[in-house]
C-alpha cells in the first residue's frame, strides 16, 4: 500500500474534533494528557454508546466520573458530560440568577438551550452557530424545542450539503411548525436527494445533486405536479441530445408544463400527433419539390 493510499485509508472515516476551548480549560477542570484522550475515546464511541464489553469506554467512564466529569448509566450505557460543562461555565463566571422578568426567563432558556445543544453533539458551539441558531429562532418564530430537533438533525445528515442559513429558509419554507411537520420535510428532502441521484445516474452524471438541482426537481414535482414517471421519461428524452443535463430536462418538462402534458398516456399523443406531423409536412415538401422538378414540362 502507498503512502497516499494508506493515508486515504487512515482517514476515510472521520475525524474526532477536539474543542480548543476543552484544551484551555485542562488546568479548571484538573486534566491531563490521559484524561483527554478518554474523553476523546467516550466522543468517538458516542455518548449513548459506551458499550459493556469496550474495555477502554468502561475505563475512561470509571476514571472520569472519580473525577467528578461525567455521570455515568451502566445499564443504558450511556454517559453525560453535564458535570464538565457546569465546571466550565462556573470557571466562566457563569452564576445561577433569579428569575426576575419575562427576557431573564428567556434568556435561561436560551443558556439551557444550548448547553443542551451542546451534551447532544459533544463539543462546543461556534459562536457563528449561536448567532444562526438565534437568528433562525427570531426570523421563523420557532420554538427552541423544534429548533435544537433542526439543528440536530441538520448536523447529523445535512451539514455537508447545505448552508444552515439555507437550510433553515428550506424548512420554513416547507411550513415546519413542529416536530411532525418537521419529519414530514425531512422525508421529502431525503426523497428528493434520491431521486436526483437517480436522474443524474441516468444522464451519466456521477456527481453529487447540486442546490439547484434539487430545487429543479422540487419544481417539477411540487410546483409543476409532473410524477416521478414523467420526469424520468423527460430524462429519457434527454439522453439522445449531444450533451444531457439538467436544463435539457428542465426545458423538456416546460415545454410539456406549457403543452398540459401531464401523464404518459398524453405523452404517448403528443409524440404520435408530432410525428404524423413531421411526416405529413415531409411529404408535402416533397411534393413541392417534385412540382417544381417537372415545372419546365409545362414551358
Amino acid at each position: 500500500m502507498t503512502k497516499q493510499n494508506f493515508t486515504a485509508w487512515f482517514l476515510e472515516n472521520g475525524f474526532i474534533g477536539v474543542p480548543k476551548n476543552l484544551i484551555a480549560f485542562m488546568e479548571p477542570l484538573g486534566l491531563n494528557f490521559d484524561d483527554l484522550g478518554k474523553i476523546i475515546y467516550l466522543l468517538y464511541c458516542g455518548s449513548n454508546q459506551v458499550k459493556k464489553n469496550d474495555k477502554y469506554a468502561q475505563d475512561a467512564a470509571k476514571s472520569l466520573v472519580k473525577k467528578g466529569l461525567i455521570s455515568w448509566y451502566p445499564d443504558q450505557e450511556k454517559v453525560d458530560f453535564s458535570p464538565m460543562f457546569d465546571i466550565i461555565s462556573q470557571n466562566m463566571g457563569v452564576q445561577p440568577v433569579q428569575v426576575e422578568t419575562a427576557a431573564t426567563a428567556e434568556e435561561i432558556d436560551y443558556g439551557q438551550f444550548i448547553k443542551g445543544l451542546e451534551k447532544k453533539l459533544g463539543r462546543f458551539l461556534s459562536v457563528k452557530e449561536k448567532v444562526e441558531l438565534e437568528k433562525a429562532g427570531r426570523r421563523y418564530n420557532w420554538s427552541y424545542e423544534l429548533l435544537y430537533e433542526i439543528f440536530v438533525y441538520y448536523q447529523s445528515s445535512f451539514r455537508r450539503h447545505y448552508a444552515f442559513s439555507f437550510f433553515t429558509q428550506m424548512a420554513f419554507g416547507a411550513k415546519v411548525e413542529d416536530k411532525e411537520s418537521l419529519t414530514k420535510f425531512l422525508d421529502n428532502l431525503n426523497y428528493t436527494v434520491y431521486k436526483v441521484v437517480e436522474i443524474k445516474k441516468r444522464l451519466g452524471h456521477k456527481s453529487y445533486p447540486t442546490e439547484i438541482e434539487k430545487e429543479c426537481y422540487q419544481k417539477w414535482v411540487n410546483q409543476w405536479k409532473f410524477s416521478h414517471e414523467m420526469v424520468f421519461l423527460a430524462v429519457e428524452q434527454t439522453i439522445h441530445a449531444t450533451d444531457p443535463s439538467f436544463s435539457y430536462v428542465d426545458k423538456v418538462l416546460e415545454n410539456w408544463q406549457q403543452g398540459d402534458i401531464k401523464t404518459p398516456e398524453a405523452l404517448k399523443v403528443h409524440l404520435e400527433t408530432r410525428k404524423n406531423t413531421k411526416k405529413t409536412k415531409t411529404q408535402t415538401q416533397g411534393i413541392e419539390k417534385n412540382k417544381r422538378d417537372l415545372s419546365y414540362l409545362v414551358e
